[in-house]
């Protein structure tokens, strides 16, 4: 799920300074100036943002991929106990012998 992610981030981030770097096409000439003054903070912003994306991303995709997790955990196992099934069987002589 990170590296998914991580890749939508990736994705949104560089379409956004794409985005802003059409915008400020005027800014050109300035550049090395703005760079040599303001490129700290113009690092610091970029990181923030890259990381204040990931965040809402990731809090994003947990909330809607995991969701009803713990019920279906609880269902699975309820299953797992009860079922008479081959696979409820070879999993429950696997867990034993592990154990």
């Amino acid at each position: 799920m990170i590296g998914n992610v991580l890749l939508l981030t990736l994705a949104v981030f560089v379409a956004s300074c794409l985005v802003v770097v059409d915008r400020l096409k005027f800014l050109v000439p300035y550049r090395h100036a703005m760079f040599a003054k303001y490129g700290w903070a113009i690092g610091l912003y970029a990181v923030l943002l890259f990381g204040n994306l990931f965040a809402t991303l990731f809090v994003l995709a947990r909330r809607f991929s995991l969701k009803h997790t713990g019920q279906k955990l609880v269902y699975v196992d309820k299953q797992l106990r009860i079922g008479s099934d081959d696979l409820a069987a070879e999993i429950r002589e696997r867990s034993e012998e592990s154990a």
